[in-house]
């Protein structure tokens, strides 16, 4: 007895399985040049992974806890208070909220979150178990002060606008930090948290964690990051919108340099790790591009050393280490998975 063989429909079958049906004959005519790095390294994984399937090996050696001036930020919000902030001292993306909080001295309690032991009360409130999450009391008990409610929230971008919106009063929290009397100069800002967040901390990843294997080249990857960076710097120096002063608006510290900030502290990283390092080119061997690096470092120069920043940074021992898996394509972090399979960050 036979039976006939019935395919299932292209969308019933297993991801990798689907991928491999389309994109096999495409990688196999088309060239390499002709398709963005982030193909061949989605397709190169999604192919080696139906072949061989090795159980992820997790480095459970992560330090525990932020050193340095991020520790006394720490220590200073340790009590309890209703506003809470569940993050990672090693994580860019809950620094991207701590920077916030920071520059509008907002009250709040932070609680860092052990990657590997997460606690069942966090959980709770992301299950995803991701950081940064913030727990905002929309409740209170008025004789106590007390949280009686409490909603999660997460995402950073998310979590900045929120803070920037919830904790709008100037002289209790500064100015906010994007513009509120010009629609269009608001509008451009997000345009360019976009392109930092969809481009240059994509590029930063694949940058850092690209291994000989790969098929991209090292040299591949730091031209797709410089002319990420050129874009960024190019908006500040020739927008008609720009004004005299370090930051993307300026003399006025904003949200746009909070998003790219974390990063900009990390690039030593790829200094310490990747052959060539950064490489942006030094000081008169720039040809035409001279002007647009030395207003990039600018903006570099004058966002690491902002209070903000400086305060909620550990020790810059501690991310060698950190790092160290990064640098060796062997993370376990979501962001670290996304990237080797090409997917978007999450």
């Amino acid at each position: 007895m036979s039976f006939p063989l019935r395919l299932p429909p292209l969308s019933k079958l297993p991801l990798t399985l689907t991928l491999s049906i389309r994109t096999s004959s495409l990688v196999n005519h088309t060239s390499k040049r002709s398709l963005p790095i982030q193909f061949y390294q989605f397709h190169q994984r999604t192919m080696s992974s139906s072949r061989t399937s090795k159980p992820a090996v997790v480095d459970t050696s992560l330090q525990g806890s932020p050193t340095g001036a991020a520790a006394s930020f720490a220590s200073s919000h340790s009590s309890e208070h209703p506003l809470k902030l569940y993050g990672g001292w090693f994580c860019p993306f809950v620094q991207r909220v701590w920077i916030t909080i920071a520059e509008k001295n907002i009250p709040h309690q932070y609680i860092e979150i052990n990657p590997y032991h997460k606690a069942p009360e966090f959980l709770a409130l992301n299950p995803r178990g991701l950081v940064p999450t913030l727990a905002v009391p929309t409740v209170s008990d008025p004789k106590t002060g007390k949280a009686k409610e409490v909603k999660p929230l997460y995402e950073s971008l998310v979590l900045c606008e929120y803070l920037d919106e919830a904790y709008s009063d100037p002289d209790r929290y500064g100015e906010r930090l994007l513009p509120q009397d010009d629609a269009y100069e608001r509008a451009r800002c997000r345009l360019w948290i976009d392109h930092i967040s969809s481009r240059i901390v994509p590029a930063f990843y694949r940058f850092i964690q690209h291994t000989p294997d790969k098929p991209y080249t090292i040299e591949e990857i730091r031209t797709e990051f410089h002319n990420y960076l050129k874009a960024f710097a190019k908006e500040m120096l020739f927008s008609p919108s720009s004004s005299p002063g370090p930051f993307f608006l300026g003399k006025r510290f904003s949200l746009v340099d909070i998003m790219l900030a974390p990063w900009a502290k990390r690039l030593f990283l790829i200094d310490h790790y990747k052959p060539g390092g950064v490489g942006i080119p030094s000081a008169g061997h720039r040809g035409e591009d001279e002007k647009v690096w030395k207003r990039w470092e600018e903006w570099y120069k004058a966002v690491v050393e902002r209070e903000s920043v400086k305060n909620t940074w550990s020790d810059n021992e501690q991310y060698v280490g950190a790092y160290k898996r990064y640098a060796e394509d062997t993370t376990q972090s979501e962001v670290g998975k996304a990237t080797r399979s090409g997917r978007s960050l999450p």
